[in-house]
């Protein structure tokens, strides 16, 4: 989701990786970073889906999370207003909010939690300066980020920044699990996959009961295209990834083209090839749940031009309701803000018909969840 997150707390992340650089910088001579490793609750499925089907009391220990979240709530009314239309869940790519401060406060005062997307941060960092370095884009490719702001070396420096998260985060109630991985770039598929088993390892050592939850990205589909290339489910390892989250998303195009009506919002194209992508690689619903993420955001952009197709309120019910057809356990919505949000973009809010689509997309997968108990 990097063309649509929030800009992360940079300042407090270059400390962090000074203090690393001085503690581990005899170590970091040896692990040069040239030679290292690259940018959304049932036991029961469907009958539509029963190939996925599988016993209660089997599998994953997540598997009756029933996440439903909403991603980038950053203030105390942003928090009120999510809850007020039944998100229980906060997906933050920033520092988490401690309990104490006034974030964390007014979560608790709503009883939600926060999924703790810093990993993947520190994560997008390393693979920046990497994609500057030692893996540039090949002739005709985007870069993979615009700036090398938090310069991360090497695989030491980055597993020390993880672990001393890991450390400071450790008794904060508010947290329920981790967002370890976002978007990658499709010239380096599978460079994060010993990563994430190693973040999983830490998470293990510090907060076995909190998942690591693995984001893989797709378009929307449109006509024959169904917006997924199979490099991106390289990453995934069943031994890093306690859950996947599966964002389903626009992308930016010429404002006068920008209409949500191209496209299918059932996902079904893109939904079948992810599967068999993930399928592929060793992913096994019962063992790794999944996780929708469904687009709450369109209209212009910060950039010229360009705008996101606008969702309608059936538009979102409908990818709502087919993740959970199609096996969620938990849904998501993108989100309330992000760094190319301009000032007409269309989010949860501000937008009366995007806020009724995560209603009644909610109720949709509660009403799917219920029925296969």
């Amino acid at each position: 989701m990097r063309q649509v997150y929030h800009e992360h707390k940079h300042t407090l992340l270059l400390l962090s990786v000074l203090v690393v650089v001085i503690l581990v910088g005899a170590s970091l001579l040896l692990h040069p970073w040239w030679i290292l490793t690259h940018s959304p609750l049932i036991s029961q499925l469907t009958a539509s889906n029963s190939h996925l089907n599988t016993t209660s009391g089997q599998g994953s220990h997540f598997k009756d999370l029933q996440l439903i979240g909403g991603f980038t709530v950053g203030t105390p009314a942003e928090v009120a207003q999510a809850a007020s239309l039944g998100i229980r869940v906060v997906f933050e790519y920033g520092d988490p909010p401690s309990p104490e401060s006034e974030l964390g406060r007014a979560l608790q005062a709503a009883h939600m939690q926060v999924i703790d997307g810093y990993i993947s941060s520190y994560l997008q960092y390393y693979e920046c300066h990497r994609t500057k370095t030692v893996k540039p884009p090949p002739p005709g490719a985007h870069p993979y980020c615009g700036r090398d702001s938090v310069p991360i070396a090497s695989e030491e420096a980055l597993l020390q920044l993880v672990e001393r998260h890991l450390e400071e985060v450790k008794s904060n109630p508010l947290i329920l699990g981790y967002w370890v991985l976002d978007d990658w770039v499709l010239w380096d598929p599978g460079s994060a996959r010993e990563l994430l088993v190693k973040f999983h390892a830490l998470i293990q050592q510090y907060t076995p009961q909190r998942p690591a939850i693995c984001g893989f990205g797709a378009s929307l589909p449109s006509g024959f295209d169904t917006g997924w290339h199979d490099e991106v489910a390289a990453n995934f390892t069943s031994e890093g990834c306690d859950m996947i989250g599966l964002y389903i998303f626009t992308v930016l195009q010429a404002q006068e083209d920008a209409s949500a009506n191209r496209y299918d919002w059932s996902m079904r194209s893109t939904l079948n090839a992810m599967f068999a992508s993930l399928e592929k690689r060793g992913w096994d619903y019962v063992q790794t749940p999944l996780i929708g993420i469904a687009q709450a955001f369109g209209g212009p952009s910060t950039r010229t031009g360009l705008s996101w197709p606008l969702p309608s309120t059936a538009d979102i019910v409908q990818q709502s309701q087919s993740f959970c057809q199609h096996g969620a356990i938990g849904i998501a919505y993108y989100g309330w803000d992000a760094n190319l949000y301009g000032p007409h973009t269309q989010t949860p809010a501000n937008n009366r018909a995007i806020q009724e689509g995560i209603r009644q997309g909610i109720a949709a997968c509660q009403r799917i969840w219920r029925a296969a108990e």
